[in-house]
């Protein structure tokens, strides 16, 4: 039971840690609003799943957990990417 709610939590963590940083980002206006609104959308797909976390399997909360550090990657890529071709 440990297992699932070290899970549980660090799935929290990694929804805050990308809720922050794009709010971080749309508030620098660092990339295009557009852009922004659609990093927006696909956290709130993230963040209000079907199915509560909290019934979800180890694997299922394994699988969100890597989709939130996706979306991340993916938004600090955007980051990068925007930098280097001004």
């Amino acid at each position: 039971m440990a297992a699932k709610e070290n899970l549980l939590k660090d799935l929290c963590h990694y929804l805050e840690s990308a809720e922050n940083f794009l709010n971080q980002v749309e508030e620098a206006e660092t990339i295009a609003p557009d852009l922004i609104r659609e990093y927006q959308m696909e956290l709130v797909k993230l963040q209000n799943k079907h199915i509560p976390a909290e019934m979800c399997s180890n694997v299922k909360l394994i699988e969100r957990i890597m989709e939130a550090e996706t979306l991340l990657d993916n938004l600090k890529w955007e980051l990068e990417n925007s930098d280097n071709s001004e």
